[in-house]
């Protein structure tokens, strides 16, 4: 350890230097088997959980203020939503100390697991533990005694529930490689966790089945519902733990700790990449926050009559859900094709004219299903790669300045005050239809007022979006300048090493040499299984290792033809 570190060091001994707790991705370069264990499956437990909490809070706060003080309490019930807005406002704040808590846990963090994925275990399992309670109604708490549990739960899940959980989301793809390729492989796949499975999961099957059905008459089901998501999360994260790597921060723990803040946020102010991302995703969280879970419900039964048509739930899910199956074949083959950055600014057009034709058209459902339709083929480059331009970022990010600052106090700074802007839009949907009079109860029908107002948050939040990117986006062009950014961070890389005495050998070497390693070992595999398959049948392992050997050949001569044409 060098003599100039300053302060703690975090997680250098204990239960993180065990060999136990080592990362089974421990190859050079990105496996399948970590692509699919690590970023995809893995995942899904902490987002079923924070997700889901995130879809149906609101509701569930909506939905208990009216059983508790009933349809005729206008006063309580508009007293009610003031009270959420001050507390999700209060939540967002001490979300933002989280995040600096959390950075600062970063900064002076030092183990063999790396920076960021002990800290992930650790606040994932916080992340379950609030899942499991945040829907609980004690039978010893009732009245107002019984908001001060909730609101405390509340208050947990946006600050240890969720906090580290996104910055993890955020950044792990970003050290997981430097491979521009491997690093838009993986923000596809683990978006593609993100948006396709866990949106069936919870935006379709939920908003189709689970509320309708039986949450909106059994407000007990919100409880049973997490508890049984929290279970499944345990192994889930466990599995994303073990089957995920920092290698763009090995070796390299101890002077990127020794960054000072000052330097961080100078290197991060100064690279208009990251400042235009930062602007761009400061408007998305503005936009969310706002949104919250009940938007989309609340318009398709009050404006589009699910009220009194539940098939018409199921009608806007599909419609607006099969351009996410879609996006899965054809969104990675066209980024590559044109580009994340023009990709993402087609999306975000789609998006906002057709957000405006259907919020002149609120309640034609013609109309309001072919808009979702195409505002959900705008969303396939944002659901699934744009993220990657942040990765990208990051890259710029060390070739302008030399240093590596993602997971640094630096970053989360800057994340503190992007959730300061957010603080006081969070919970206005739900506050706005409460402190206008609406009550969530069954059979209770919105006024004129509260109908406007749900069809604007539905449509021009979402316009004024995608305004956003249309006009920062073009000034985004990081990707046609990462070949030379990677050509100069390879020649810095190879320079600091022979200044070492460290013998130098280029990535696309090892991951040659890796390759031709793996496939030596799987044919030793096949060959020794194929001997003892032989020998408990009687047969002649020769002619068996022929005809699989002629067989190949065919597929490959297969291959070749169809690549050739």
């Amino acid at each position: 350890m060098s003599d100039q570190w300053k302060g703690p060091i975090l997680l250098k001994k204990g239960l993180f230097e065990s060999k136990r707790m080592d990362t089974r991705a421990n190859t050079r370069t990105v496996t399948t088997k970590e692509c699919i264990l690590g970023h995809l499956i893995g995942p899904l437990g902490l987002i079923f959980v924070v997700n889901t909490i995130a879809a149906l809070v609101e509701k569930f706060f909506t939905q208990q203020t009216g059983a508790m003080y009933g349809e005729a309490n206008i006063e309580m019930i508009q007293w009610m939503g003031q009270r959420y807005e001050v507390l999700m406002t209060f939540a967002r704040i001490l979300s933002v100390l989280m995040g600096l808590v959390i950075g600062w846990l970063l900064q002076h963090t030092r183990s063999r697991q790396g920076r960021m994925r002990p800290w992930h275990l650790i606040f994932g399992f916080c992340s379950i533990a609030v899942g499991a309670f945040i829907f609980q109604i004690p039978d010893f708490l009732t009245g107002e005694s019984y908001w001060y549990y909730f609101f405390f739960m509340v208050i947990c899940y946006n600050t240890v529930g969720s906090v580290y959980f996104y910055l993890f989301r955020d950044t792990i793809v970003s050290l997981t490689s430097r491979s521009p390729s491997e690093k838009a492989r993986l923000q596809f796949i683990r978006k593609m966790s993100w948006t396709l499975i866990s949106g069936i999961v919870i935006g379709m099957l939920v908003n189709m089945v689970v509320l309708p059905l039986w949450l909106e008459h059994d407000i007990s089901g919100y409880a049973k519902l997490l508890f049984v998501l929290s279970v499944i999360a345990i192994p889930l994260l466990l599995l994303e733990y073990f089957y995920t790597n920092e290698r763009v921060l090995e070796d390299r723990q101890e002077a990127t700790n020794n960054i000072p803040v000052r330097d961080q946020i100078m290197a991060l102010m100064k690279n208009r990449y990251f400042v235009i991302f930062s602007i761009l995703m400061t408007v998305s969280g503005v936009v969310d926050s706002f949104k919250g879970g009940n938007v989309q419900y609340f318009y398709i039964k009050f404006l589009l009559g699910g009220e009194s048509n539940p098939a018409m739930y199921t009608i806007y899910q599909v419609a607006t859900g099969i351009p996410l199956g879609i996006g899965v074949i054809a969104i990675y083959p066209l980024s590559r094709k044109y580009g994340i950055r023009n990709l993402s600014l087609a999306g975000y057009f789609l998006i906002m004219v057709f957000s405006v034709v259907g919020w002149v058209f609120q309640a034609n459902v013609p109309i309001a299903i072919i808009s979702g339709f195409i505002r959900q083929i705008g969303m396939l480059p944002n659901a699934y790669i744009t993220a990657t331009l942040l990765c990208y970022a990051f890259d710029s990010v060390e070739y302008q300045s030399g240093l590596r600052v993602e997971g640094l106090l630096g970053v989360s700074i800057v994340t503190a005050i992007q959730n300061l802007i957010y603080a006081p839009f969070a919970g206005g949907y739900e506050s706005t239809i409460l402190k206008l009079g609406f009550v969530d109860a069954v059979g209770v029908i919105p006024d004129e007022s509260v109908l406007r107002f749900m069809a604007a948050a539905f449509y021009l939040t979402d316009a004024v979006l995608g305004l956003a990117y249309v006009v920062l986006l073009p000034f985004m062009d990081v990707e046609k300048k990462l070949p030379a950014i990677n050509e100069e961070l390879e020649r810095r890389r190879k320079e600091a090493a022979q200044a070492a005495g460290i013998e130098w050998i280029a990535a696309q070497i090892l991951e040659e040499r890796e390759a031709k390693e793996a496939e030596e070992k799987r044919e030793q595999d096949r060959i020794r299984d194929l001997q003892e398959y032989c020998k408990r049948k009687n047969l002649d392992f020769e002619q068996e290792n022929q005809r699989y050997l002629e067989k190949t050949r065919r597929k490959q001569e297969k291959r070749e033809k169809k690549r050739k044409k």
